[in-house]
């Protein structure tokens, strides 16, 4: 126990019945206990001192209502992987007032230990949360580029320091994707909540259904490559397994001369279901450099006389993305949050709606 208000006993049981003494001189709340933890993680947490700790949950319960005269106890738990504070509050005060509201009090409290650590200088849950999911995303994409399917996709990962968890159904096969850091793993709370972030979670341009795609065009051009010896081949292997294939030159294609290649664009016939995504571009498919830039040097090394005179299919090079430019836009985003107060928020969204 680090801190203790209004609580004469020496043992837990009895100041526990001290506490529904006080309680029950407010009838009308039947409540009146209100419980919790605070978790920092393990980096952050085991550099605290206890009264540093004990400072953040006392400062946070007080900006949701509880006073020097509310009874509570705080104890720091140094027995598990994370450091944590639990604390028991009687919402009722020895004058039997209830301080505390019932109103979206986790919210609430949640809300008071981000504007706690941050006058402290710490980082918020919020914030290591987008640094954990930017660093997923980084080592997830250059694991996507280097694999070509699920499985080594899952262990290249694991070298990573990361777990990829998969999940299944009948109709779809592989329909979803949670990534967990191997050092945020905690056995003792596993059953309280799920460790990690679902692939939604991690990146709104990245779903399951593009990277299944992604690693589809990765085998089908490997077996195309295999079978031909100039970039004619390559393409009518591909269209019979149902790819077209567009080339993307350095310059504005000219026929009847060598045209220097800057990226080979392989799409799927049916792919004009899927929306844009951090690989994919709807209309134009996967960018071989961008997925894959071993492949996309080896094939641009194929023989290309035989499409020197071809001007179809082709296009300009400033159609081209890296997935580089793309991610470190879509990371700097993350690493930048806005924080919105709720009745910014709630002006936002009257606007939205007046547009509409």
């Amino acid at each position: 126990m680090v801190a203790s208000n209004y609580l004469l006993s020496d043992t837990s049981e009895d100041q526990f019945n001290e506490m529904k003494t006080v309680a029950v001189r407010n009838p009308k709340v039947k409540k009146w206990a209100l419980t919790g933890y605070i978790s920092q993680p393990d980096e952050i947490g085991r550099k605290l001192k206890d009264e540093e700790l004990a400072e953040i949950a006392t400062k946070a319960l007080g900006k949701i209502g509880v006073t020097n005269k509310n009874q509570y106890r705080l104890d720091i738990h140094n027995s598990t992987k994370h450091k944590h504070i639990h604390f028991v509050v009687n919402r009722i005060d020895i004058s039997g007032k209830c301080t505390v509201k019932a109103h979206d009090i986790g919210k609430r409290f949640g809300e008071a230990v981000r504007e706690v650590c941050k006058e402290k200088g710490l980082l918020t849950d919020v914030e290591i949360g987008i640094q954990k999911k930017a660093e997923m995303l980084k080592n997830l994409t250059e694991a996507i580029r280097s694999e070509d399917n699920f499985d080594d996709l899952m262990l290249e990962m694991k070298k990573k320091g990361f777990e990829v968890q998969l999940s299944s159904n009948v109709k779809d096969g592989i329909s979803g994707m949670r990534i967990v850091m191997e050092k945020d793993k905690n056995h003792q709370t596993e059953k309280l909540y799920k460790a990690g972030y679902k692939l939604s979670e991690v990146s709104n341009q990245l779903r399951i259904s593009e990277i299944k795609s992604l690693f589809e065009v990765k085998t089908a051009v490997k077996e195309a490559q295999k079978n031909a010896d100039n970039l004619k081949e390559f393409r009518e292997n591909l269209q019979q397994k149902g790819f077209s294939v567009k080339i993307q030159y350095i310059e504005e294609f000219k026929a009847n001369r060598k045209n220097d290649i800057q990226d080979i664009w392989i799409d799927k016939d049916d792919s004009n279901r899927h929306k844009n995504g951090l690989f994919f571009r709807k209309n134009i498919g996967f960018s071989l450099s961008t997925i894959d830039s071993d492949l996309g040097d080896a094939l641009k090394s194929l023989n290309q006389n035989s499409v020197v005179s071809d001007a179809s299919n082709h296009l300009k090079s400033e159609t081209n993305e890296s997935l580089i430019e793309i991610a470190g836009g879509l990371l700097g985003d993350f690493l930048n949050p806005t924080y919105v107060s709720k009745d910014e928020d709630e002006l936002w969204k009257k606007k939205r709606k007046l547009k509409r």
